[in-house]
């Protein structure tokens, strides 16, 4: 029975072992495990020589190629698609990248492997093979999202915010309304859809959404214009006593206010100069320019608009165009500072009282003039320019004089000399001008130590004769030997 059982182990390993030593030729193998008879690879695969399996061709390729003898058979899906497949024998295994997405290169394994979309833009197209088919986003909207496939995932722009460029990516792309006006739009892409509040009310906040946020002005104050965040005071020489105001009355004539935001008539009381209300014959006009572009204006264009306003006060003023003056006694000119406020004087006034030249230069009429003559020289692309306040105030003309910086530097220097003879000067100048100079000549040393008012002056240290050749000999030597020397020599004087 053992003899038996052995010639069956033989023969099994007998059988066996051709299978596992040989392969098959190029291009076949065999086709499962428990079949031992090589067959042509399918399409799909491939083998080298003496292989005994079929290799399947990675993701992202394919072949139709039967019996095929090495993997350059397997073909990269196109760009624009992608196959996870092992072995396909096809190429309708390679899928389009999905919307919202692109491929850029060949052989792409998923669909995950398509480059998305960047935030802020989507495409509809399947297959895409590049970025350029990524639309962004309109101006009004905006989009966090990666990968979107539509238009519809991208956002308006509440009420209350704008925004104006393509392919916004963040909320924070949607800009607020400013103080002052509001917007009850969805997707507003342009800032003009910001409503200014009516005259007579104001807004203090940024990004609201609709007019009922407008609050109207309280007695004593007013506006001018559209779109204010604050209400002016009545300037001096006028008052309120109503809510929602566009002016201000004028006090009667020979009494003035002497403070800004008078409430009643009875705040006006008469005046202490005398007729008039203009002792000095001169006032200080202030006006409040809105939305002036003064950064993006040269000298030329500064001093035409100077003139010009100047020419239209002096005219509201019955005056001559040289008697207004800026704050520095310029004439024909106004004072305007970056913020848009002018200052300027009107001098020499003698046709007309303080409360004539507020009612004058307080009316729609001298106001339209100045903006008209402002735009003229600015063009017209400036948006909403105006003239928010303005008040008239008596008072001496006294020009401002200029200002200038002076500043002064300290240097501190010192000197170091050294000659052939064994002369050394060294000289140090400080702050307090305090010198320190020290000679050797010959065999003779001078030490002078720095004076000080609150320390007493010592007497000068003794001194030896040294003999000259010493002293030669001395300059030859580096400083710090020569340190080391005298130390010595003033040790054994002192053992001595």
């Amino acid at each position: 029975m053992a003899r038996f059982t052995s010639h069956v182990a033989a023969l099994c390993l007998m059988v066996a072992f051709p299978r596992l030593q040989a392969g098959c030729p190029a291009g076949e193998g065999y086709p499962s495990a428990n079949v031992s008879t090589c067959v042509l690879c399918g399409a799909g695969t491939w083998s080298g020589e003496g292989s005994a399996e079929c290799t399947r061709c990675p993701p992202g390729t394919w072949s139709s190629v039967t019996g095929a003898v090495d993997a350059g058979t397997c073909v990269r899906c196109p760009r624009g698609t992608w196959s996870s497949q092992m072995g396909s024998p096809t190429q309708d295994s390679c899928q389009g990248c999905s919307p919202g997405r692109w491929g850029g290169a060949d052989g792409l394994a998923g669909d995950s492997q398509c480059t998305a979309c960047s935030p802020g833009t989507w495409a509809a197209e399947h297959g895409a093979t590049s970025d350029e088919v990524c639309t962004a986003c309109a101006p009004g909207k905006w989009s966090s999202q990666v990968g979107s496939s539509s238009a519809a995932h991208c956002i308006d722009c509440a009420p209350g915010t704008w925004n104006d460029e393509s392919g916004a990516s963040a909320l924070q792309s949607c800009k607020p309304c400013g103080a002052g006006t509001w917007s009850a739009e969805w997707g507003a892409s342009s800032k003009s859809t910001c409503t200014g509040c009516e005259v007579g009310t104001y807004q203090p906040a940024v990004g609201q959404a609709n007019q009922s946020v407008c609050i109207r002005c309280p007695p004593g104050k007013y506006t001018a214009v559209t779109g204010e965040s604050t209400c002016a005071p009545c300037p001096a020489g006028s008052w309120n006593d109503d809510f929602e105001k566009t002016e201000c009355n004028i006090c009667p004539e020979g009494k003035w206010t002497h403070s800004s935001g008078a409430l009643r008539a009875g705040d006006c009381t008469p005046c202490a100069g005398g007729a008039g209300c203009m002792p000095d014959s001169s006032a200080r006009i202030t006006m409040d320019f809105k939305n002036f572009p003064y950064a993006e204006l040269d000298e030329q264009q500064l001093a035409e608009i100077e003139a010009a306003i100047a020419e239209a006060l002096a005219s509201a003023c019955s005056i001559d165009n040289q008697s207004v003056v800026d704050l520095f006694g310029k004439s024909t000119s106004v004072t305007i500072s970056p913020d848009g406020t002018v200052s300027a004087f009107a001098t020499e006034v003698t046709g007309a009282s303080a409360n004539e030249l507020a009612a004058r230069l307080y009316s729609l009429s001298f106001r339209g003039e100045v903006v008209n003559s402002t735009l003229a020289i600015l063009g017209s692309g400036v948006a909403r320019f105006g003239i928010g306040a303005i008040s008239v105030k008596p008072e001496a003309f006294v020009p401002l004089m200029p200002t200038s910086t002076v500043t002064t530097t300290t240097v501190s220097s010192s000197t170091v000399t050294t000659t052939a003879a064994t002369t050394t000067t060294v000289e140090a100048t400080t702050v307090e001008a305090t010198t320190v100079e020290a000679t050797t000549v010959e065999a003779t040393t001078t030490q002078t130590r720095p004076q000080h008012k609150d320390a007493t002056t010592e007497p000068p240290a003794e001194t030896e004769p040294t003999s000259k050749a010493s002293i030669q000999a001395a300059a030859a030597l580096p400083w710090s030997l020569m340190l080391c020397l005298g130390l010595t020599a003033s040790g054994s004087r002192r053992q001595l």
